[in-house]
């Protein structure tokens, strides 16, 4: 069956085969803004080379930031993935979201000014880092960054419109598509490949992250291949129809679809 075009909570994906699905460009990362007025665009560009570091390498499961820290940068992921997550009592991880190119991670660390989660590469990546305690020698130009802090922390609250939805879903099938659907939104927001995408994370991730069994992801897969709603290779996945994958989420009458 074909795909239609979504509304606000699905936007219509964007799936050039030709695009990197693990990298995004400046222009779709959610620091250009702030970026930009730190002087990216000027001939000698010397003031974004004090507050931002650009392209750090980070090693698969390495962690950029561990629960407990001084909060002190906000961090894009320029390549790769990472996941968050908090550690329980009984010393396992409880996995909260996943960060993909494109996004911030860190901000939560704000009000409270100490990181309240740790922050793990999930595969080889990258990450630009912007310092806020260089962030008086913006001067004047102060304002102005605040200004797109702010619409930083209003993309991130888009981001997180899909919890209540995983959260509020009833059976392993809703929280599934849920999930799929999320992460297709979530790479068409920064231009990136969103039919056709590699899953970073294990199918334990996965389970983790939804509160199910392992062996119930693998099935939920299955079920969704053997029902032609999607294609899996491995951590390969390629939505085929989003429509179907809507309803069995019960977000197909959400904004009057």
């Amino acid at each position: 069956m074909h795909t239609k075009e979504r509304d606000t909570c699905c936007p219509t994906p964007r799936s050039s085969s030709r695009r990197k699905s693990n990298v995004v460009e400046c222009e779709s990362c959610g620091l250009y803004g702030m970026c930009q007025v730190a002087g990216l665009d000027a001939p000698v560009p010397d003031l974004i080379d004090e507050i931002v570091g650009r392209r750090e390498p980070i090693a698969i499961n390495q962690n950029v930031i561990t629960a407990g820290m001084p909060f002190g940068e906000i961090y894009a992921v320029k390549s790769g993935s990472f996941k968050t997550y908090a550690t329980l009592a009984n010393g396992e991880q409880q996995i909260i979201d996943f960060y993909y190119p494109g996004e911030l991670m860190g901000l939560e660390g704000m009000s409270e000014r100490v990181y309240p989660l740790s922050v793990e590469a999930l595969e080889a990546s990258s990450v630009c880092r912007l310092d806020f305690s260089k962030l008086n020698l913006l001067g004047e130009r102060m304002g102005e960054f605040q200004q797109q802090l702010i619409l930083a922390l209003s993309r991130r609250a888009r981001q997180d419109q899909w919890v209540p939805l995983l959260m509020g879903a009833q059976n392993a099938e809703q929280r599934t598509a849920t999930f799929l659907l999320s992460l297709s939104d979530r790479f068409a927001e920064h231009d990136l490949p969103s039919l056709r995408f590699k899953l970073p994370m294990s199918r334990h991730d996965i389970a983790n992250y939804l509160g199910l069994a392992v062996e119930t992801v693998s099935r939920m897969f299955q079920r969704f291949q053997s029902m032609d709603l999607l294609e899996v290779h491995g951590r390969h996945v390629e939505l085929r129809d989003i429509d179907a994958l809507r309803v069995i989420a019960g977000l197909n009458n959400i904004n009057g679809s």
